[in-house]
């Protein structure tokens, strides 16, 4: 029988046991590659969102520049300085409005035979610029605005302008000429270098701008000194910009010229109001690089470090096991070690049960051990690796916190429908006290003077009712700018519902993005300029909704914002408890 049992010990120490320490060592290696290819590509999907949104903003403004040529060229050809003055006037206006608008290389107009008879260059002189006579005929025969598309065939890159041509009419409705002007392409690089510049640091990114069928009108590294031969590229980003103009996104793909891996964010330009557009593909882009640089050198350290504690002691352990095969006499001992590891491995596996069921039920619980051990690592070894190093740790804790309170405002924000079922008569008034009393450090520390009118009673859910109102007030709070918050509640009825509003004198909205505030982590502003997650105005948006209401807002840039909410009343009941005007200031 010990016989028997040596045998078996023996085979389990010379051959099962290294291989399964090998074994071991391989899913380990394994395990640590599958999760830096998936944080990879975390870190590849955040890069290229990043990017399609700096395209699509330039895209936007592209537009908004070129609709404001659009409507320069109506002024001008309304200017009756233009149509009536004598030559000497109107080269002395085109001059004035060469010098306003900075977007023009050139500005000029003719007589209703096509000749240039002022200009901002002189028409005589060398190399002055020509009316194109198709634009011309094609003005004078319609009477409507001509866009003239740049030609990449026939101009050297600096000299790519797209043309702005509009019809003259005198007092008595008779053809005058035109008035034309141009705009270089290479005027338009400040918007890619305002809108495209990098999240972290002011580097800008690598950016293209093509037209509809891939000819390169401008690019980040372009050679604007000599002629240089359009260049055509077929690439994948720009055929999903053309699939789908009104959707932007990202790809990976080559670069056409390095011939490196790059993720590129692209949109497409779509006009803007009654302006039609000219049907240009914009592309951001970064290499593999660049994108994995933030966390590749702390993700090798740390490999590095657990492949040097790993190796080693794998290599004891397989040592370890020819010793206990060629020390039979240990026998005993290592059935009592085995059994006593066996012992140690089943309280070892109740605590990893136990640790998953509470990972399965606290997704909190791992950020904050993230957090608290970087934070360990940053006071122990600060100054002792390199300061790339101190500055890694410090993203970790940074992006835990974030995550943390991402988690939590998710679950904010999924427990909306899960609400009391039942809704019951909830006066506004204590409604708006309540809330008012959750910000009395807020309104303090800031000052704010918070009034309201007599508000009524509705039918709904108290606690998320007052969860709008502590969002609004929070949010006119923070907004506020220089001055203190001065902040109005009023109600109003409105056929079968009451429509509430929280009106504010800050800083204010710009109305283009009046409905991208209400989705879930859409922010216009910076964490570093203001605080938040973004999600505030969404949990109030859908708690309203929640009513059977809806939610919107009237603002504009400096002017202070009004967000209103409306909650169905059909019984037209007014005679609830209410509150007089008053001014709740608290010192």
């Amino acid at each position: 029988m010990l016989s028997r049992a040596f045998h078996t010990s023996n085979r389990w120490t010379n051959r099962t046991l290294p291989i399964l320490l090998l074994l071991c060592f391989v899913i380990a290696t394994a395990l640590g590659l599958y999760a830096l290819s998936f944080l990879r590509a975390m870190l590849v999907a955040e890069r290229g969102n990043e990017l399609a949104m700096n395209a699509a903003a330039v895209a936007d403004t592209v537009d908004r520049v070129l609709f404001e040529r659009y409507g320069d060229i109506q002024l001008f050809a309304n200017d009756g300085v233009l149509r009536e003055g004598t030559l000497k006037e109107k080269s002395a206006r085109l001059l004035r409005y060469h010098q306003l608008y900075w977007y023009y290389s050139w500005l000029g107009i003719t007589d209703a035979t096509g000749q240039v008879v002022a200009a901002t260059d002189d028409p005589s002189a060398p190399g002055a610029q020509a009316i194109n006579p198709i634009a011309f005929e094609e003005v004078r025969r319609t009477g409507t605005i001509y866009l003239e598309k740049v030609s990449p065939s026939t101009e050297p890159q600096q000299q790519r302008a797209v043309g702005f041509m509009a019809p003259m009419y005198g007092p008595g409705g008779g053809f005058r000429g035109v008035v034309a002007s141009r705009v270089p392409i290479e005027n338009l690089r400040s918007i890619f270098e305002q809108e495209g510049r990098r999240r972290h640091g002011q580097d800008i990114y690598d950016w293209l701008l093509l037209t509809h069928d891939g000819v390169v009108l401008s690019e980040k590294q372009s050679s604007t000194g000599t002629f240089t031969a359009p260049t055509k590229l077929e690439l994948p980003s720009q055929a999903h910009a053309i699939a789908d103009r009104n959707q932007s996104g990202f790809v990976e793909e080559i670069h056409h010229r390095r011939g490196n891996s790059v993720v590129t964010g692209y949109a497409s330009t779509r006009g803007y109001r009654d302006f039609p557009g000219f049907d240009w593909v914009v592309l951001f882009r970064q290499t593999h690089e660049q994108v994995y640089a933030p966390v590749d050198r702390l993700l090798w350290t740390v490999g590095g470090i657990g492949i040097l504690v790993i190796l080693p002691l794998t290599g004891f352990g397989i040592w370890v096991s020819w010793e206990l095969g060629r020390e039979r006499t240990e026998l005993i001992k290592t059935r009592q070690d085995l059994e006593k590891s066996v012992a140690e491995l089943g309280r070892s596996n109740a605590d990893l049960q136990q640790f998953a069921y509470v990972a399965s039920h606290d997704l909190q619980e791992p950020l904050r051990m993230v957090s608290s051990y970087t934070q360990l690592l940053a006071k122990r070894y600060r100054g002792q690796l390199d300061s790339d190093a101190d500055e890694f740790i410090a993203f970790a804790v940074d992006g835990a916190s974030r995550m943390q309170k991402l988690i939590q405002d998710l679950l904010a924000y999924s427990r909306v429908s899960t609400g009391n079922p039942q809704f019951e008569p909830t006066p506004m008034g204590a409604v708006l006290s309540y809330a008012l009393d959750n910000l009395r450090n807020a309104v303090t520390e800031s000052q704010a003077v918070i009034t309201h009118d007599r508000l009524p009673t509705v039918t709904g859910d108290a606690k998320q009712l007052a969860q709008v109102f502590q969002n609004l007030l929070s949010n006119a709070i923070k907004f506020s700018g220089e001055q203190p918050p001065r902040i109005h509640i009023s109600a109003q009825r409105n056929h079968d519902e009451w429509r509430f509003s929280v009106r504010d004198q800050g800083i204010g909205i710009d109305p283009q993005y009046a409905g991208r505030i209400f989705v879930i982590f859409q922010r216009l502003h910076t964490r570093a300029e203001y605080p938040g997650t973004g999600i505030g105005l969404a949990i109030c948006k859908k708690i309203v909704e929640r009513h059977g209401g809806r939610m919107w807002v009237e603002s504009e840039l400096g002017k202070g914002a009004t967000f209103w909410f409306s909650i169905p009343d059909p019984s037209r009941d007014t005679s609830a408890a209410r509150h007089k005007t008053d001014t709740a200031r608290l010192d």
